[in-house]
C-alpha cells in the first residue's frame, strides 16, 4: 500500500502539470527555519486519520524549538524539532512533543510551488490522541521575512 508520503516524492519526478504535489520549477525550500513561520492548513475532507481535517495552524521555529498554535483556540504546543532539506524543492521536518499521557512523534515533508508555498504531508508516528498513527496533506505557507 502506497502512502501518501511515496506518492509525494515520486510525484516529484513527474511533470508539473502531472500532479497536485509535484514541486514546481525552480522553487528553493530555506536552508533552516530558525527564526521563520510557517502557516498550515490541512485538507478539508475528514476521515478517522484526519481528526484535524481543515485546521489552520502557526508555526513558529527558534532554535530547536517550535510553537505551534492552533489558529482560532487557545490551544498551544511546544516541541522540538530537526530540519533537513534534502533537495532544493524538499525538506522534512521531524517534530516532537511532551504530554502526559504520551509523547507525539511526527514528520512534515515538505514540496514547494514556490519559495513561499507548497505542499505538506503529515505523518504521526505516535502520538495521545486515537489513531497514534495517522497520515495527511494540506498546504504550507512560509512567511516572508
Amino acid at each position: 500500500m502506497r502512502t501518501l508520503a511515496c506518492i509525494l516524492l515520486a510525484s516529484s519526478l513527474l511533470p508539473a502539470h502531472a500532479s497536485p504535489y509535484t514541486a514546481g520549477p525552480g522553487c528553493r525550500l530555506p536552508e533552516h527555519v530558525d527564526g521563520r513561520r510557517f502557516t498550515n492548513l490541512s485538507d478539508p475532507i475528514w476521515a478517522p486519520d484526519n481528526p484535524n481535517a481543515g485546521r489552520m495552524v502557526r508555526v513558529d521555529f527558534s532554535g530547536n524549538r517550535y510553537l505551534l498554535s492552533v489558529l482560532g483556540t487557545r490551544l498551544r504546543v511546544h516541541g522540538s524539532y530537526t530540519y533537513r532539506r534534502i533537495a532544493d524543492n524538499m525538506a522534512v521536518i521531524d517534530m516532537h512533543e511532551a504530554f502526559q499521557a504520551a509523547d507525539s512523534h511526527y514528520q512534515l515533508m515538505l514540496s514547494c510551488h514556490t519559495d513561499l508555498q507548497g505542499r505538506f504531508v503529515f505523518t504521526q508516528f505516535d502520538g495521545p490522541i486515537e489513531p497514534r498513527r495517522r497520515q495527511n496533506g494540506g498546504t504550507w505557507t512560509l512567511q516572508p521575512r
